[in-house]
């Protein structure tokens, strides 16, 4: 995905409604983030400097903020209307001071001193396995200190069989049924999925993240086929 589908896809309104459509939308969106906050804070000790990718509406900045007193965070994103959500939340919560947001991708974001640490969430499945992912995973490693964590949440791919992808999808059809959303909206939402989601399998990760210059991812997190990793920098 590019800057601009980025931008397209995150419009002003949508990026109003992100917040909750996403946490009916994807299993264990709420428990994912805290999980993550709790890996983030053991790995670092809660302390340093840290680059959030995909900050979005700022969710995961504010939580990472709060549940790490000592640290201050960058937080990136190029749809400028999600981080417009971002900075007035983060002015809200009193972290203007910790948490600094632009509208950057990483690969224009300034050469900094590295960073203690990174969080990846649900970002990465958005970009074709096609050198995007791998250019990405580069990017992030020559921001970070050699060992610094890095956290990582995806949709991930299937390595099994077709008849359980599809039971998979039917159990995640009958998740966002109990959410409330309608019909249309759920065959809209895989309609995306199917459309501008690049998942991969878990080996084809470890392999991106080991020529990214990372070591073996080592999971935290499973909803489905949603997954979380942690890694470090080699």
């Amino acid at each position: 995905m590019t800057t601009d589908d980025s931008k397209r896809m995150f419009a002003a309104e949508r990026a109003q409604a992100y917040d909750h459509r996403v946490r009916e939308a994807i299993p264990g969106y709420d428990a994912l983030h805290q999980l993550s906050c709790m890996v983030f804070a053991e790995m670092t000790g809660g302390h340093g400097r840290a680059l959030v990718v995909g900050a979005g509406t700022g969710v995961e900045c504010i939580a990472l903020a709060m549940a790490c007193p000592g640290l201050a965070l960058v937080g990136l994103d190029p749809a400028q209307e999600m981080l417009a959500v971002a900075e007035r939340k983060v002015a809200e919560a009193g972290l203007a001071g910790r948490v600094r947001l632009y509208p950057s991708t990483v690969a224009e974001l300034p050469t900094f001193e590295p960073f203690d640490a990174a969080t990846l969430l649900l970002v990465l499945h958005f970009l074709a396995d096609d050198g995007a992912k791998l250019e990405l995973l580069t990017d992030i490693a020559k921001h970070l200190k050699p060992g610094a964590p890095l956290i990582l949440a995806d949709l991930f791919g299937p390595a099994w069989d077709e008849d359980w992808q599809a039971q998979l999808r039917t159990f995640w059809r009958h998740l966002q049924r109990a959410a409330g959303i309608d019909e249309d909206a759920i065959d809209k939402g895989f309609r995306h999925v199917d459309r501008d989601i690049h998942p991969v399998t878990e080996a084809r990760l470890a392999e991106l993240l080991e020529q990214a210059g990372f070591t073996p991812p080592r999971p935290y997190f499973r909803a489905l086929c949603f997954g979380g990793w942690v890694t470090r920098r080699a």
